[in-house]
């Protein structure tokens, strides 16, 4: 797929970043993601992920309390988020609909399926955690990590997780970094590197 004119000026920031190039954008705006998030963290990915050019395509979800701000107002709480972003996506960027791919993008808990990447947004009780695995990563083990996680935490930590969550989907759609592995989001943005739980076939 060849970039129109306006698209490389619309990603140009992006075309410029060595690890990405024109050929690495045409990925992005190739991949697609389904979106399983009612909360700030999802929301704040999904705004980002779109941004980029990757397709969202957003589940029957109602938006919880707290959505609101980012994509979302105040008044729209409640109501299922397909029906929400299909309406604010394509002005943040009309080439992330509709949706394609078989990415999987969502808060925990999840059910997940589909080839990949796949990418969990959730929380231990004092951070926010990200798992991740691309279609080479073993989905057992990436189960089994995101079983022992609870929900993601809300208002700024949420945001940085989403934020977070957002460009590793990104690296992985463009075939960048580990296939499998789970990241920890601390105030005041403490990234750090977290054990992943092996499953019963890799031990």
């Amino acid at each position: 797929m060849a970039l129109r004119e306006e698209q490389i000026l619309r990603y140009s920031r992006q075309i410029l970043l060595r690890e990405v190039g024109g050929r690495g954008q045409e990925k992005l705006l190739a991949g697609g993601v389904r979106l399983k998030a009612a909360g700030t963290a999802g929301l704040t990915a999904a705004a980002y992920v779109a941004a980029g050019g990757t397709a969202v395509e957003a589940g029957p979800e109602p938006l919880a309390s707290g959505a609101e701000g980012f994509l979302v107002q105040a008044e729209e709480v409640g109501r299922p988020g397909a029906e929400v972003l299909a309406r604010v996506l394509p002005d943040v960027n009309a080439d992330a609909l509709p949706a394609r791919g078989t990415g999987r993008l969502a808060e925990l808990p999840a059910v997940w399926d589909g080839e990949g990447p796949w990418v969990a947004l959730g929380g231990d009780g004092t951070r926010g955690v990200a798992v991740f695995r691309s279609a080479a990563g073993c989905a057992g083990c990436f189960e089994a990590t995101t079983a022992a996680l609870a929900a993601p935490p809300s208002g700024a930590l949420g945001v940085g997780l989403g934020a977070l969550g957002a460009l590793i989907l990104q690296r992985l759609l463009l075939g960048m970094g580990p296939v499998l592995g789970a990241c920890g989001w601390e105030a005041p943005g403490v990234l750090t590197d977290l054990p992943m739980r092996r499953c019963a076939r890799c031990g």
